[in-house]
């Protein structure tokens, strides 16, 4: 559109995409293989193309309904949209391109990796080039405030008003999963429920909703703190949560290990008991 039709077009955002994607021999393979066994033989590999790490886990939902239209997508079609795809390539026109183009790209994305979009920013007349920490090629679906806020910029359209409360609630999920959520949420009383709120709307919609900061990190932030303070129970909880948010068995190691530094031994010493514990739990599997 931005080539052949720039007067309809006032501003481009373009996203986990390229001005070329893989090779003509690749999509062909790939067509062949659809005709001949359906979508249903993309499938295994697919939840590691298109998603960032933990993402399945975080919102397993969001991930089941994406891979089930991939299932019931229709195969001929499929197919032609590959061949249409092995012969597209306007890295030679984008210099061509004077509309204002936004490239947006997942930095964690196999597909179209981040120097796919940049080419793009750098390559058209007014290019601008954005990297989403912790996104893989699907950005839409794992970053969406992020992206729709991104875009609103770009275009400069107002953004829409917050509700910091569905926003909290939507990060509180992700982080300590539906079952852990669901659960509180079951549980709460008309003492409680003023005081569940509360930590919906300031810790995880107004404090986990900011930008500074991705959520490995603040996982290794909150992990520290509740292990200086003695919060043990909590320290259980945002254990799962920062495996769910991508930190490894060794990492949370040395983060206890260094805590016993700066903390203290004994309060490194229960956080490494508590630790044992939950770590094997989850990585047994009852990561709810």
């Amino acid at each position: 559109m931005a080539l052949d039709a720039p007067t309809r077009v006032a501003s481009a955002t373009v996203l986990c995409t390229g001005a070329i994607i893989g090779t003509a021999q690749g999509w062909h393979e790939r067509a062949s293989t659809v005709r001949t066994h359906g979508t249903d033989a993309l499938l295994p590999g697919t939840p590691q193309r298109w998603f960032g790490a933990g993402f399945v886990q975080r919102r397993p939902g969001v991930a089941a309904a994406l891979l089930d239209a991939l299932h019931h997508a229709d195969a001929e079609s499929y197919a032609r949209t590959c061949e249409a795809l092995a012969s597209f390539d306007v890295e030679q026109r984008l210099a061509d391109i004077v509309t204002p183009v936004l490239a947006i790209a997942g930095a964690q994305d196999t597909p179209t990796p981040p120097e796919s979009l940049q080419r793009i920013a750098t390559g058209v007349k007014h290019g601008r080039f954005e990297v989403l920490d912790g996104v893989g090629h699907l950005a839409p679906a794992e970053a969406p405030e992020r992206v729709a806020a991104l875009i609103a910029n770009h275009t400069g359209a107002p953004v829409p008003p917050v509700d910091v409360y569905t926003a909290g609630m939507a990060v509180r999920r992700d982080v300590l999963g539906d079952a852990h959520v669901d659960r509180a949420v079951a549980s709460t009383t008309d003492l409680t429920a003023d005081f569940q709120r509360m930590i919906t709307e300031y810790a995880w919609g107004t404090i986990w909703t900011r930008p500074g900061l991705d959520r490995r990190s603040r996982s290794l932030i909150t992990l520290t703190a509740l292990i200086a303070r003695g919060h043990h129970e909590e320290f259980a909880m945002h254990l799962r949560a920062a495996r769910r948010n991508g930190l490894t068995n060794d990492e949370i190691k040395e983060l206890i290990m260094q805590s016993a530094v700066y903390c203290g031994v004994p309060d490194a010493n229960t956080a490494f008991r508590i630790a044992a514990d939950v770590l094997a739990d989850y990585d047994g599997g009852a990561q709810g």
